[in-house]
């Protein structure tokens, strides 16, 4: 029986909060260790964060005989490399139908570009089931994600046919030494405006920065592999994933 994956935008309005490396992680994380099926749309048409990554990685992995053995053994426990395509925001969705059409997946995640202004982004948003917004603790990007997520929100409420279900925020570089008391205040007032934020959070941690490297044998942030088990203690992201598959009912 063909499956109906979630299609789950990741969407912030402010750069800066390690949306992409944390899409990436989680995909990976998913996909190769936790036995959900997953795929990635890339609409970020200027950077190309995840399209570039999948690029390095697949590359270093030909030259380097430790990561190759990984993958193939990988392979034969039959697991399949996600897919990364590129869209335009308007045309995300479509694409992710297409490749839900072809596989099964169970979540189609949607990589959308920091603004609410670019073509698209907004259509996108409404036509997917939930939509992921990592935050951290700065003005900054605080001002943005309130307009941001209240905005949908609002257009939540006032429509109840569109595919949409609700908007999750999470915590993102959170420092060891942050000031707890900063956080609390932010996290009232976003329960107070019916936010909702995830009890996960991850902590601000150089190891989400470490991609395949002939250099060193520590890696974190790959598109081919899973984040390494010795690894994840520490990083929130076990976490994280065991709470959306919770929200996400898979």
């Amino acid at each position: 029986m063909k499956k109906n994956p979630l299609f789950v935008a990741v969407s912030n309005q402010k750069g800066g909060v390690g949306k992409s490396t944390m899409l990436v992680t989680l995909a990976s994380l998913l996909n190769y260790s936790m036995d959900k099926s997953v795929a990635i749309v890339d609409c970020d048409s200027t950077q190309r964060s995840l399209f570039n990554l999948r690029e390095r990685d697949m590359e270093m992995v030909e030259k380097n005989k430790k990561y190759m053995v990984l993958l193939e053994e990988q392979r034969l426990r039959g697991c399949r490399i996600y897919p990364i395509r590129q869209a335009k925001p308007e045309n995300a969705r479509q694409v992710a139908g297409e490749l839900a059409a072809k596989a099964d997946f169970d979540i189609v995640f949607i990589d959308l570009p920091g603004s609410m202004d670019i073509s698209g982004v907004l259509q996108t948003i409404f036509n997917v089931d939930y939509v992921l917004t990592p935050i951290a603790a700065d003005n900054f990007v605080m001002d943005s994600s309130f307009v941001f997520a209240k905005s949908v929100m609002k257009f939540l409420e006032n429509r109840k046919n569109i595919p949409l279900k609700d908007v999750f925020l999470f915590w993102t570089k959170v420092k060891k030494r942050s000031n707890t008391e900063v956080l609390d205040n932010y996290m009232a007032l976003m329960k107070k405006q019916g936010l909702k934020i995830l009890d996960s959070a991850i902590p601000d941690l150089c190891r989400y920065d470490k991609e395949l490297s002939s250099r060193t044998r520590t890696y974190f942030r790959c598109s081919l592999l899973p984040p390494p088990a010795g690894q994840l203690k520490g990083s929130g992201l076990q976490e994280l994933a065991n709470e959306l598959i919770v929200k996400f009912n898979l």
